[in-house]
């Protein structure tokens, strides 16, 4: 019986193969980097090459994703081989079984998930995940086996206009989100209740424009700086996702000026031995003709500790 199983199943992914409908899309980016710190009296200049390719290939309910990223910067010596420069992102297939959405395989999940701005939602290996719809909700269950094994259930969908996630990991922690608009004013908090009480956390963000400038307060609190591990998040990786820095506070002000979408933002933060940080940051971005978006940011930091004063220029 299970020799005529797993005939079956490499009979339906052959065929699948074969007649699936395929894409490929993806971006570049080159950044360069001029650093000046004024704990070392150093000045660097860096610069990252990236180039990201998406495949997918999709027939009938089955669609399968593969997201590869080839990188080049000057921090690795000997970066070299393709094993050096290559990483295979999200790679997971998604169906239909009856009522039932299924994914399998290896996907990160994103900042405005739940935990997204508070823990790093890494890729897990051979995570499965299995959801439905029930009313104006959807609950599913996942489960990642082997080494670092966790299971749990999510629910998520929109109530009178409120957008509420939850997200129970089993002996792990409890996740709850809501974000939505009021009065035109959007907002986005998540509050992360972990077992073990040194790990609680807490999100918020609310944001609103006035007069064609967008105003945005973000901030972020755990009990420890090792709680909060996301470290590409609306912090921009200033202080967070460093293990030390337990609170931190963002105001920003985003608007168009004459093409260019210019953020201008003024950050604070604390650290677990109680040092206080705090860091400016301006980004210009516009949209080329040809399709190329070219973005420069000024980042000035005052980091009292670890780091020295760093000025920074991508």
């Amino acid at each position: 019986m299970k020799k005529q199983l797993l005939i079956a199943a490499v009979a339906a992914t052959m065929g699948t193969a074969a007649m699936a409908d395929i894409s490929i899309t993806g971006n570049a980016e080159y950044k360069y980097t001029h650093t000046d710190n004024s704990n070392t009296n150093a000045t660097t200049n860096g610069a990252t090459t990236e180039v990201n390719l998406k495949f997918k290939g999709q027939h009938g309910d089955t669609t399968v994703y593969l997201d590869q990223e080839f990188i080049q910067d000057n921090s690795t010596v000997n970066q070299s081989t393709a094993s050096d420069m290559l990483d295979i992102e999200n790679m997971y297939l998604t169906t239909k079984v009856g009522p039932l959405s299924v994914t399998a395989g290896n996907w990160a999940g994103s900042t405005s998930a739940n935990t997204g701005m508070i823990k790093d939602n890494a890729r897990s290996a051979s995570k499965l995940s299995v959801s439905t719809d029930a009313g104006p909700l959807k609950v599913g269950f996942w489960t990642t086996p082997g080494n670092g094994s966790s299971d749990g259930f999510t629910v998520s969908g929109s109530v009178a206009g409120v957008n509420i996630g939850i997200k129970e990991a089993s002996n792990q922690y409890t996740d709850i989100k809501v974000s939505g608009e009021i009065a035109g004013v959007s907002y986005h908090l998540d509050n992360y209740d972990a077992e073990a009480a040194i790990d609680d956390a807490f999100y918020g963000m609310v944001s609103k424009e006035f007069n064609g400038v967008t105003l945005t307060v973000n901030h972020m609190e755990a009990k420890r700086g090792a709680t909060l591990t996301e470290n590409d998040g609306a912090f921009g990786k200033i202080f967070e996702g460093d293990g030390t820095t337990y609170k931190i506070s963002r105001i920003a002000g985003a608007m168009d000026v004459a093409g260019n979408a210019v953020t201008l933002a003024v950050l604070n933060s604390t650290e677990d031995n109680g040092s206080d940080n705090d860091a400016v940051k301006a980004t210009v971005a516009r949209t080329l003709a040809a399709g190329m978006v070219v973005t420069g940011t000024y980042q000035n930091v005052d980091n009292r500790v670890a780091d020295g004063d760093t000025e920074l220029l991508l």
